[in-house]
């Protein structure tokens, strides 16, 4: 299966959403980012989120959009195919970490 990768840009944005809904939902408030770091703190209620989320998702500018489905599929996609399903951690399968090895070792060789 193929599908498009997420850009780096994509992953910032579905981050900064989710930041946002978190801020939003934990402390009812809102600080926006800018450039200096310190943003003004801004009380919300339903209708403030309603217009943060569509400002997030990209219905007032680029926002989130169908960017979240390639940075969530493609993070499955690589923690189903490549990552040790018994470990807790982001680890390598046990074979790709052997064959990664071996690659490595094979380069150190004169």
């Amino acid at each position: 299966m193929k599908m498009t990768k997420a850009t780096e840009d994509d992953i910032k944005r579905v981050n900064l959403f989710f930041l946002m809904l978190e801020e939003v939902i934990e402390e009812e408030t809102y600080t926006p980012p800018n450039d200096d770091g310190d943003g003004v703190t801004e009380p919300v209620d339903d209708e403030r989120l309603a217009q943060l989320v569509r400002q997030f998702w990209g219905r007032t500018g680029p926002g989130v959009g169908p960017s979240w489905r390639r940075v969530v599929r493609g993070a499955d996609m690589l923690i189903r195919n490549c990552c040790d399903p018994d470990a807790r951690t982001l680890e390598w399968r046990p074979d790709l970490r052997s064959f990664l090895e071996s690659a490595e070792a094979a380069k150190e060789k004169p």
